[in-house]
């Protein structure tokens, strides 16, 4: 599957709304689905535990998304990639005012 196509799918979900997808890129902060098939976790998101117990590592400018509609693994891209495709996204769905309030593009 195409890594654009995982990411857009991730954006179809009804949380979280656009308006949320474009804060928390803002604040470099994840989420998740309640049902835990979807989400995007940044480095600043693993606790302890998750960093040395189950050795979880997202490095440094970088982002972890997972998508079980898609895949089965978690696939690790650029912060830039990331906000790339959300700014592309909130554009071609005529929301250029939360695309422009986007930092980091």
């Amino acid at each position: 599957m195409e890594l654009e196509k995982i990411i857009n799918h991730i954006f179809t979900y009804s949380f979280p709304t656009d308006e949320q997808l474009v804060r928390f890129a803002n604040d470099r902060h994840g989420f998740g689905g309640d049902d835990g098939d979807y989400g995007v976790t940044y480095p600043s998101d693993l606790d302890a535990y998750e960093r040395e117990v189950e050795q979880q590592f997202i490095p440094e400018g970088s982002i972890e998304i997972y998508c079980s509609a898609y895949t089965d693994k978690d696939i690790i891209i650029t912060e830039k990639q990331y906000l790339a495709a959300l700014k592309q996204y909130l554009d071609a769905t005529s929301q250029h005012d939360l695309a422009y309030e986007l930092k980091n593009v």
